[in-house]
C-alpha cells in the first residue's frame, strides 16, 4: 500500500490521509483503488451486517456484491469539503442501497418495516443535507416518508413507538393488518379515525370479530397501517401486501 493510511480502526483513521487516498483514485489510480477496496472489505461486512441485522460473511452473496458496489461509489462521489468523514459518507451510502434492496427483495420481508421508515428517514436526511448537487434520488420518497411521519405525529404516534409496537408474530400481523384494511376501505370508517384521531371500535367491531383489547394493544400498528394503505406510499403498500402474501403462501 503508499503509506497512506495505516490504521484501520475507525477511531484512529487520519482523515486527511484517507482524503488524499480518495483524490488519488478519482485523478485514475486504479490500482489504490483496487488496494482501498480489498483493504475495507471487512468494514464492508460489518457494515452490511449491521444494517440487515444479519451475519454476512459470504462475499459471494447478493448482499456483499451491493454493499461492494455502494463502496465503490462512495468512493467516486467523495467530496471531503462537502461530506466530511469519508466512512460515515460511506455508511450512509452502504446503508442508502441497502435499504433500496430490502425494499424489492423477498428475502428480507422480515426486516421490521416501521424500523425500515425510521432509518430511511434519518439517512435520506443526512444523505441530502451533505450533498448539494443532488448525486442522490429518492427525494420524493423522502418527502412521503415526513409526509407520513407528520400524519402519525396528529395521533401521537412516533416511527420509534412503531418500531416498538410492531408485532413479531406473522399470525398477529396478518389479523392486524385485516383489520387495519377494514378501516381504510370503509369511508366512514376512516373519516372517523382521521377526524377524531382514535378507533371508532363499535363501528370496526360490528364488521369483524375479534377481541377489542387486541384492538387496543395494537392501536398504533393498526392506524399506521390504516394511513399506509390510504396514502401514496406505494413502498410501503408493498410492504403490508408482502406480509400478507406470505401469509397466503404458508397456508
Amino acid at each position: 500500500m503508499h503509506g497512506l493510511y495505516i490504521n484501520k480502526k475507525k477511531n484512529n483513521t487520519d482523515t486527511s490521509s484517507i482524503a488524499l487516498v480518495i483524490k488519488m483514485i478519482q485523478k485514475g489510480d486504479l490500482r489504490l483503488k483496487e488496494e482501498f477496496i480489498k483493504d475495507n472489505v471487512p468494514y464492508i461486512i460489518r457494515t452490511i451486517s449491521n444494517v440487515l441485522g444479519i451475519v454476512v460473511d459470504d462475499r459471494n452473496s447478493e448482499e456483499f456484491s451491493i454493499g461492494l458496489a455502494a463502496f465503490n461509489e462512495a468512493i467516486d462521489r467523495y467530496d471531503c469539503n462537502k461530506n466530511g468523514n469519508f466512512y460515515t459518507y460511506s455508511f450512509l451510502v452502504i446503508k442508502s442501497r441497502l435499504f433500496d434492496f430490502i425494499r424489492k427483495n423477498r428475502k428480507h420481508r422480515n426486516v421490521l418495516p416501521f424500523s425500515y421508515i425510521e432509518e430511511s428517514t434519518r439517512v435520506e436526511e443526512r444523505l441530502l443535507s451533505c450533498d448539494s448537487n443532488g448525486q442522490f434520488e429518492k427525494i420524493e420518497v423522502r418527502q412521503e416518508l415526513v409526509s407520513f411521519e407528520k400524519n402519525l405525529k396528529e395521533f401521537g404516534i412516533s416511527l420509534e413507538d412503531l418500531v416498538l409496537s410492531s408485532p413479531k408474530h406473522k399470525d398477529s400481523r396478518l389479523l392486524l393488518i385485516k383489520i387495519a384494511r377494514i378501516i381504510a376501505a370503509d369511508d366512514e370508517i376512516f373519516k372517523k379515525l382521521v377526524t377524531k384521531k382514535y378507533i371508532p371500535m363499535k363501528e370496526l367491531l360490528s364488521r369483524i370479530k375479534v377481541n377489542h383489547k387486541t384492538i387496543q394493544r395494537n392501536r398504533k400498528f393498526i392506524i399506521a397501517v390504516s394511513l399506509i394503505l390510504r396514502s401514496n406510499l406505494y413502498d410501503l403498500k408493498e410492504y403490508v401486501q408482502g406480509f400478507e402474501r406470505e401469509g397466503k403462501y404458508d397456508e
